[in-house]
């Protein structure tokens, strides 16, 4: 592993507390809508029951039997454990199917995006087994790896098991807000770049030794839910817990979403769309409100 991987160890700045709100009857104020505004990502607390976690779980079950197609598991060197992901295995893990159009879910994301429709992007699942601790995520963007131009596109991340701040993601605070769009980075080694990268846009900063920039994070219990727009830069460190850590993850896009033709994984691309159109497919589905003004 390259010796940027291990640099979420190393902050100097001190973390602040994610914004949080507690959900009650699936509604989203909008104090939780300005807190998402201002710092680029906020904490749902008790967004997803027990029931539909139990959905998740038998999803990740299916996917990890074999259902989902797009299935990577790694093993770091050093660790015990490993670290397993899985996108877009919507298509063909009914139980992620059903959680994603039939649970609160993309109720509870709609009202970030201020769109008058919501389409789903992709599922993503990400498992760190127990000491899985060389498995950290270096700072980065999600918009950097998408294909596509415009604002409106966040991330639901749903705690499956409890996450100490130890091992909870960490947030450059506003970062989203002046638009930039950096280097995609290399998850496997810093010190290569990645397969895709736009050596048009700068690299990212070296947050990790920038004491002026504000750090947040925050724990998790299962059920928990994490909104961030795909401007906002964060990391995550390895698991060094004696048990898995695991989330499953929603990406939506909104009405200011357009293709962009450009190298990209898969799991972003579509051949049905031309820079351009509208982010909508049968890939990529509208699940709320209406694509009509």
């Amino acid at each position: 592993m390259g010796s940027g991987m291990q640099s979420v160890h190393r902050s100097k700045a001190k973390p602040q507390d994610v914004p949080e709100f507690r959900i009650v009857e699936n509604v989203i104020g909008p104090d939780a809508v300005r807190a998402y505004k201002e710092d680029g990502v906020v904490c749902l607390r008790n967004a997803i029951s027990n029931d539909w976690l139990d959905v998740i779980e038998l999803g990740i079950q299916q996917a990890l039997q074999g259902a989902s197609t797009n299935l990577d598991v790694v093993r770091k060197k050093g660790d015990q454990g490993q670290f397993s992901v899985s996108s877009q295995a919507w298509q063909n893990v009914e139980p992620f199917e059903r959680f994603i159009f039939d649970s609160p879910v993309a109720d509870l994301a709609w009202p970030f995006l201020e769109s008058r429709y919501l389409c789903l992007y992709y599922d993503f699942l990400l498992i760190k087994e127990a000491h899985s601790e060389n498995a950290a995520t270096p700072w980065h963007q999600d918009h950097a790896y998408y294909p596509a131009r415009g604002r409106k596109v966040i991330n639901s991340w749903i705690a499956l098991d409890p996450i100490p701040r130890s091992t909870a993601l960490r947030f450059y605070r506003g970062s989203h807000q002046a638009g930039v769009l950096y280097r995609a980075v290399n998850f496997e080694n810093q010190d290569h770049d990645y397969r895709h990268v736009r050596k048009d846009r700068p690299e990212v900063p070296d947050i990790d030794n920038d004491k002026g920039i504000e750090i947040l994070n925050t724990a998790m219990e299962p059920g928990d839910m994490l909104i961030w727009n795909s401007y906002t830069l964060h990391c995550a460190p390895g698991n060094n817990l004696d048990r898995r850590r695991a989330a499953f993850s929603v990406n939506w896009l909104g009405d200011d979403v357009t293709y962009d033709e450009m190298p990209a994984l898969e799991t972003y691309l579509d051949a049905e769309l031309v820079s351009g159109d509208r982010l909508i497919s049968r890939k990529f589905p509208l699940v709320r409100g209406s694509v009509e003004a």
